[in-house]
């Protein structure tokens, strides 16, 4: 079963500010560090997740964290848990910076189909 989560890191430069239709080199060094900053942040504690000891549900086998490519939003994220079943049990407030706003986006999906091919993986 997969968990999804949408994670919004705090703006900062052209995404508290705006102006991201043309970024300047400054701009992109900045967003590209605090997007660094989140990464360092979060990434030791996703890391963690799938090495918990085993117990009755939320065991985590595998974490996916997917981030815009564009300037102006790489403070946005989703986040996919793949979990054995039941909650994953994060405490996101533990760990993610100050500001940070993390949604359920939903729990306990599966893999219906994939493309190219088409069958279930």
């Amino acid at each position: 079963m997969i968990t999804v989560f949408r994670i919004d890191a705090p703006p900062t430069g052209i995404e508290a500010a705006g102006g991201g239709a043309d970024p300047t080199d400054e701009q992109i060094e900045q967003e590209n560090k605090a997007r660094q900053a989140f990464l360092d942040a979060v990434s030791p504690h996703f890391a963690a997740l799938p090495e918990r000891p085993v117990s009755h549900s939320g065991n985590v086998a595998k974490v996916e964290l997917l981030g815009s490519n564009v300037e102006s939003r790489l403070n946005q994220y989703l986040l996919l848990v793949t979990v054995d079943i039941g909650d994953p049990r994060i405490d996101f407030d533990s760990f993610v910076p100050p500001g940070t706003a993390v949604t359920l986006v939903g729990a306990e999906f599966t893999l219906l189909s994939h493309w190219p091919g088409g069958s279930r993986a």
